[in-house]
């Protein structure tokens, strides 16, 4: 997206929790001129909790209880950067990532949740948390398979009687129950039930409600056959057993953790100010006591003037007031306070579609409960889905920032770029692919020794709004020629165009794109030399590469021959998602795969293809699939018969592809693969690729273990699509093997 006015403001909100989904759903309904929003989370799917326990027990799919981070940054125009946070530089005002460097903020929000709490639990590793959410489907999984393997003979142990623990309790009872009445269709023997016990640190279950709400809940667990077993404090959890304080042991085929919910422990080294149980001290505004500057909202904070249950249904009511204050914080104009509820309604999930409503001393259960808190969830989830509506425009900022300079008058400042090398130059991390020491005009560049020095160029528009992941997915790409002729980038140009923006701001996006091109540069034994830098509308890169053949002779495109097998070393279809992902029709998991295919550098495969013989190469880019073997053949003189099942696809391309989503490149490609195909060609032959991998032919008795080489050394997806083939007589080029894709 290209802002209409000159960025000034960084907001950077870690966490995907209610309370900041609402704050992206309000910028993108209402965009701020001049504010930039990021979303730090992992993963891309945050999961709604009013929903989880409907989920676990099978009545809801994936789909219906999670939000794509993803899609919902797309429609608010906001970045979203897919990391984990591990702490905050306070001085330096900058979030620090786990596998990324830091990012700078003017404003930061913080909305992470809370931790099952295993201090004094030993051994807690060896059970399963039920937060993060999807670490726990995961490995939930194995479990569900076991309790149908022994066909219900399993013993479950739940480590807290909360509400949180108590409906998880009952939705993985009711879910294992559904899944053993198909073997019970299919079999004369009753299947065993599987015995869940519930480990209680309190003498009642689900403090804070009423005692007719524990009533109803007790009476459901009973009816299930769920033992709850009041004051038993875990110690001590074994592989099979859990020890409690009283002494008494409890025998186990899987035990799940859901206590009382503790701060990430990196949010006690941040220095701000915190509860006796770590979670950050804001006042009624929300602004941390510490630092006016940062917010939380959610579970992660504690609120000074009233303690708070943790409970989804405060980091929802947050929402709002949390997105005001942000646009006012960046206005400099006075925030409004929370308000929080004296009481709030909570709807207790009890498995089956039966739930029991709690408000004050009010209570309530029946069918009739879960249909409304259903009817509740939904209409919440729809307000974040694909019926999003279409993002109002800003207004435009007038005035002088408004007038940009053309030509040299476009420059990003000295001061800027200088700041920013000198930060690079001090970062070992970084230091090793820099070569920018000297003042002089030029780079002088020293002939190999007995060979050819290759160089190609590549640029293109920005199709992320991450400017560290762009920066290491173009210099990928710009490498994907050297690679494909079978040599080793030496150095590199970067020319780079940022959007406008403030001083600081310009320095910051400055500084992240180019971590990201000496990353990928410095991973493949290469040097950036020099560049030049611009304003513009928007983000834009272009890197010239400069590379040699250390051994052996260059590859060339013609020296395929008949009888060669055909390799390719990634999947392909990241033109249609990236295409399908601006139009918020791809799947955010979908997406992050495509893009982890894109930060893979083809160096390391280049040395397994010489070594088993690659007699031709290309890379898969921008003609596609198609259109550069088609290249291959025309050079080498050869047909080729492709194995469409072979063909190794991105998760989700195909069905965009048949939904007619599609790359702006994608109709000229297919229109070049019509003349030369045998019969109607697979649509994926014509989607254009970014950083893709690389097309070789090899000799056939070293095929297969090149492929599997390929995949020890991290190409997963390498494959034989198909085998080199004489020579048609008639314009057909490319025939097919259609078999049924494997699933």
């Amino acid at each position: 997206m290209i802002p209409s006015s000159p960025i000034e403001t960084d907001i950077v909100l870690v966490g995907g929790g209610h309370a900041h989904v609402e704050v992206v759903r309000r910028f993108g309904m209402q965009p701020e001129p001049g504010v930039r929003l990021t979303l730090v989370s992992t993963p891309v799917d945050t999961p709604y909790s009013g929903m989880l326990p409907g989920y676990l027990a099978g009545h809801y799919r994936y789909e219906d209880c999670m939000i794509d981070l993803r899609r919902l940054c797309r429609f608010a125009g906001a970045r979203l950067i897919v990391d984990r946070a591990a702490g905050i530089d306070r001085a330096a005002r900058q979030v620090l990532l786990a596998g990324r460097p830091p990012l700078a903020y003017d404003l930061l929000s913080v909305d992470i949740g809370s931790v099952p709490e295993t201090g004094d639990i030993d051994g807690a590793e060896h059970a399963i948390p039920l937060k993060p959410v999807p670490a726990f489907l995961g490995r939930w999984s194995a479990v569900e398979e076991l309790a149908l393997k022994r066909r219900g003979a399993v013993r479950i142990v739940v480590v807290g009687a909360g509400a949180g623990g108590v409906e998880a309790t009952m939705a993985l009872h009711h879910r294992i129950e559904k899944g053993l009445e198909q073997i019970e269709n299919k079999e004369i023997t009753k299947p065993d039930s599987p015995r869940f016990t519930i480990l209680s640190l309190t003498p009642e279950i689900m403090q804070g409600h009423t005692a007719g709400v524990r009533r109803r809940v007790l009476a459901a667990l009973r009816g299930k056959g769920i033992a709850v077993e009041a004051g038993e404090t875990a110690v001590v959890i074994e592989s099979g057993r859990v020890r409690c304080a009283s002494g008494r042991a409890y025998e186990h085929d899987a035990a799940i953790l859901v206590t009382q919910g503790g701060a990430a422990p990196w949010l006690r080294e941040t220095g701000f100010a915190a509860d006796d149980r770590g979670f950050l001290r804001v006042c009624e505004t929300l602004q941390s006591v510490t630092d006016e500057r940062v917010f939380a909202a959610g579970d992660c904070a504690a609120f000074d003037s009233a303690v708070l249950p943790k409970s989804g249904v405060y980091a929802v009511r947050q929402g709002p007031v949390l997105a005001d204050n942000l646009r006012r914080a960046a206005r400099a104009e006075p925030l409004q306070p929370f308000r929080p509820q004296r009481r709030v309604l909570a709807l207790i999930s009890l498995g089956g579609k039966r739930a029991v409503a709690s408000k004050g001393v009010c209570a309530g259960e029946g069918d009739w409960v879960w249909r409304w808190k259903d009817r509740i969830d939904r209409r919440w989830m729809a307000r974040y889905g694909a019926d999003l509506p279409d993002m109002t425009a800003p207004a435009a900022v007038g005035g002088e920032e408004a007038m940009r300079c053309g030509g040299c008058g476009a420059k990003v400042p000295q001061a800027i770029l200088n700041a920013v090398l000198d930060r690079l130059r001090a970062d070992p991390a970084t230091a090793r692919a820099l070569a920018l020491d000297d003042p002089d005009d030029a780079a002088a560049l020293p002939a190999p020794a007995g060979g050819q020095l290759f160089q190609t160029v590549d640029q293109f528009r920005a199709f992320i709004d991450d400017p560290y992941l762009l920066g290491r997915i173009a210099a990928n790409h710009c490498m994907g020629d050297i690679h494909a002729m079978g040599g080793a980038p030496l150095s590199a140009l970067a020319a780079v165009t940022l959007p406008y923006a403030a001083p600081q701001i310009v320095e910051r996006d400055l500084e992240q794109l180019l971590r990201g091109v000496l990353h990928s540069l410095g991973d493949a034994g290469a040097i950036l030399i020099g560049g030049h830098t611009a304003e513009g509308a928007e983000m834009a890169i272009g890197l010239t590469v400069n590379g040699a053949v250390r051994a052996g002779a260059p590859w060339r495109k013609g020296g395929a021959s008949p009888g060669d097998r055909l390799i390719l070393t990634k999947s392909i279809g990241t033109g249609v998602l990236l295409a399908a992902e601006m139009a918020r029709a791809a799947k955010g998991r979908d997406v992050e795969a495509a893009l982890g295919r894109m930060l893979i550098n083809s160096g390391p495969a280049v040395g397994i293809l010489r070594q088993h013989g690659a007699t031709a190469c290309t890379d898969v880019t921008g003609f596609g699939l198609g259109g550069h073997l088609l290249e291959i053949l025309e050079a080498s003189g050869c047909s080729v018969v492709l194995d469409e099942a072979a063909l190794p696809l991105l998760p989700g391309a195909a069905d965009l592809l048949a939904a007619g989503h599609a790359s702006t490149l994608h109709p000229a490609n297919r229109a070049a693969l019509t003349a030369a195909c045998d019969g109607a060609a697979p649509e994926i032959l014509a989607d254009p690729q970014t950083a893709g991998g690389l097309l070789a032919a090899l000799p056939p008795d070293s095929a297969d273990a090149c492929i599997a080489e390929l995949r020890e050394a991290g190409y997963s997806d390498a494959a034989v699509i198909g085998d080199m083939a004489e020579r048609s007589p008639g314009p057909n080029r490319i025939r097919f093997i259609a078999r049924t894709r494997r699933s």
